[in-house]
């Protein structure tokens, strides 16, 4: 079973310098919508972006560029950011919010990483579910900000953001454009009765709460990653409403 990264450059190799035409019929759904004015003759490009960008594979047509995140099984991670400079991007939260969110990250009782006693994910939320619901809340306020952060723009200059999603390996995959996809994680009520702490379907969780205390996974307590583990129901529920768009477009 190939990898993630694996996957990508099999998705770069079958796709680089060939024209429209010659591309699975899969790749020229996605390469159509991409680019509406796309011709059979055009040349297709593919290649590897930065390494700490949301797009895992630019695609360029007639010099126009457009950047893909690529994913795979399950449980996928979308994004990791220190808990600090994460709380610094938005200094503007209240403080009640940023301590319980820190209590929330270390599970230690402490806004520090100091505490005596650390709990995994599970025991905090159960002991401390005001807590967690309020961050919950708090979040989901500003959820289109950090859907926008965690899956399609990283914190870097210049970078292509995320125009489409795919999920699978290249010659059976499934697609959806950033905007269906905001469109449609924009629509997804929150969850009150869901223990997890999350923003629409994507959870945010420690990166690792290094229970026993291992010198090598220390610094992962500073932070915390967000995770999509319902990202391929998620495009087939979007490509399903495509669909019955399209045929009721049709029939109009």
């Amino acid at each position: 079973m190939v990898n993630g990264f694996q996957n990508e450059q099999i998705f770069i190799s079958n796709i680089n310098g060939r024209t429209y035409k010659i591309q699975n019929l899969l790749l020229q759904d996605l390469l159509k919508e991409l680019f509406p004015k796309i011709k059979d003759e055009d040349i297709v490009y593919a290649y590897k972006y930065g390494k700490y960008a949301k797009t895992d594979m630019v695609l360029e047509v007639n010099c126009k560029k457009k950047g893909i995140s690529i994913k795979k099984g399950i449980k996928n991670s979308v994004h990791l950011e220190h808990v600090n400079k994460f709380l610094t991007r938005y200094w503007y939260l209240p403080r009640k919010f940023k301590n319980l969110f820190l209590k929330y990250i270390y599970a230690d009782g402490t806004t520090n990483n100091t505490g005596l006693e650390r709990l995994n994910a599970k025991e905090y939320i159960e002991k401390n579910y005001e807590d967690v619901y309020y961050i919950k809340q708090r979040l989901n306020k500003m959820k289109l900000k950090l859907l926008i952060r965690f899956l399609i723009i990283a914190d870097i200059k210049y970078t292509v953001p995320v125009d489409a999603f795919i999920h699978g390996e290249y010659e059976d995959f499934i697609w959806a454009t950033t905007d269906e996809v905001l469109e449609h994680l924009m629509n997804k009520d929150l969850n009150l009765k869901e223990n997890g702490l999350s923003v629409s379907n994507l959870y945010i969780q420690s990166w690792n709460k290094n229970i026993k205390r291992n010198p090598k996974y220390e610094y992962c307590r500073h932070y915390f990653q967000v995770k999509w583990y319902n990202i391929y129901d998620d495009i087939i529920e979007i490509m399903n409403k495509r669909v019955e768009n399209q045929q009721k477009n049709k029939k109009n």
